[in-house]
């Protein structure tokens, strides 16, 4: 496995910099041109000493803030039936998911995922169902070496009153992330925060939407509407 040695980057930043306050002190109380060019060059090695840090920090922190790590617990005012029915077609995501652009289910357990990055490229990746219990649990993960790493569960429970209780777990951290997707995440709101509103609003979503099909019977047709059609 190649690693990369921080040692080198490190002692050339300290020979920059000490470099820079020798040109410093020569630079003090001179005059002229001479002062001026040493003073010049001090500037120059110290942005060159201090950028590769500084660039290192955004780039950790533009990532940190595209990660996801939610837990959360929703209660949506919809049987489990209907709320397992809508979560188990993947391409339902979409709807209730702003962030999500599209999602391609091929119904038998893979499907393809796409978002768009902080600055306008779209990330694709291929995921599997990893647990499918109906009205129960459903979990899915992205497969290796994917562009992002990404894995979810939700587990669904009924309530009292007869709602669903969702007990959801995502995770999602893209593989690269560049100086300029770091930029935009910072100046953008947290991706996990626009998760959790976007949970909110499901619930709103979900009690528009039709009742799901009854289970069909030998002899009989399903006249239902699906609520994941």
């Amino acid at each position: 496995m190649t690693s990369i040695d921080r040692r080198q980057p490190a002692v050339a930043q300290i020979a920059e910099a000490l470099l820079a306050g020798s040109l410093l002190s020569f630079a003090a109380g001179r005059r002229g041109r001479g002062g001026s060019a040493a003073r010049t060059a001090a500037a120059g090695l110290l942005v060159a000493a201090f950028i590769p840090a500084l660039t290192l920090r955004l780039l950790q922190a533009g990532a940190a803030r595209r990660r996801i790590h939610l837990r959360k617990t929703v209660q949506v005012d919809r049987p489990v039936r209907d709320v397992f029915a809508f979560c188990r077609d993947f391409e339902n995501f979409p709807r209730v998911i702003h962030s999500l652009h599209r999602v391609i289910d091929y119904q038998d357990g893979r499907s393809r995922w796409e978002v768009m990055s902080p600055r306008g490229e779209l990330l694709t990746w291929d995921a599997e169902v990893t647990k499918y219990v109906p009205n129960v649990v459903l979990a899915w993960r992205s497969l290796p070496g994917s562009a992002v790493d990404c894995n979810g569960l939700i587990r669904f429970a009924p309530t009292p009153t007869g709602g669903t209780r969702l007990q959801i777990q995502i995770d999602y951290d893209p593989c690269v992330t560049d100086l300029s997707d770091a930029v935009r995440a910072l100046v953008e709101a947290p991706r996990e925060e626009q998760l959790e509103a976007d949970l909110v609003r499901a619930n709103f979503y979900l009690q528009a939407q039709p009742p799901a099909a009854e289970p069909q019977r030998d002899g009989e047709s399903d006249d239902g509407a699906s609520l994941s059609a």
